[in-house]
């Protein structure tokens, strides 16, 4: 199965964003869950943080990504989650999209999202998970 994540590069940054007008990094994983795979991911948008939570030690990710979601290992497959440290070895501060191929879609701040080789962040990935609703919609594309 080949899909075609093109139509996410280039999408701006937006704190708490969740759609083509302007995402942060785990809202591109909401956008692309919802609208190659129909699923609605919980969003977070209620919870008030900044850009730059982590500098504060706050581990945004990881505190409310737990629910549906369940930690895998090499090889990645399509649709996981890539956690990572970026500028803050203290707190997992990044999420981005394994897409298939060695290649992340994922978006910083004050930037587009774009697709990269996931080797130029192979020392910064803490752990990668999988929704658990996946595979089923995987199933039936």
């Amino acid at each position: 199965m080949t899909i075609d994540f093109s139509r996410f590069i280039g999408i701006p940054f937006k704190n708490r964003g969740r759609s083509f007008d302007g995402v942060d990094c785990y809202g591109l994983v909401c956008l692309v869950y919802k609208e190659i795979l129909g699923i609605d991911l919980p969003s977070f948008e209620e919870l008030a943080y900044d850009k730059r939570w982590f500098l504060r030690g706050e581990n945004i990710i990881l505190d409310n990504t737990y629910e549906g979601w369940y930690k895998v290992t090499p090889p990645y497959r399509i649709f996981d989650g890539i956690l990572l440290y970026l500028n803050c070895r203290e707190v997992v501060n990044h999420i981005g999209l394994y897409i298939g191929r060695n290649r992340i879609l994922h978006i910083f701040f004050d930037s587009t999202s774009i697709i990269e080789s996931l080797d130029k962040y192979r020392s910064d990935i803490y752990l990668a998970m999988r929704y658990s609703k996946t595979e089923e919609k995987l199933c039936h594309m």
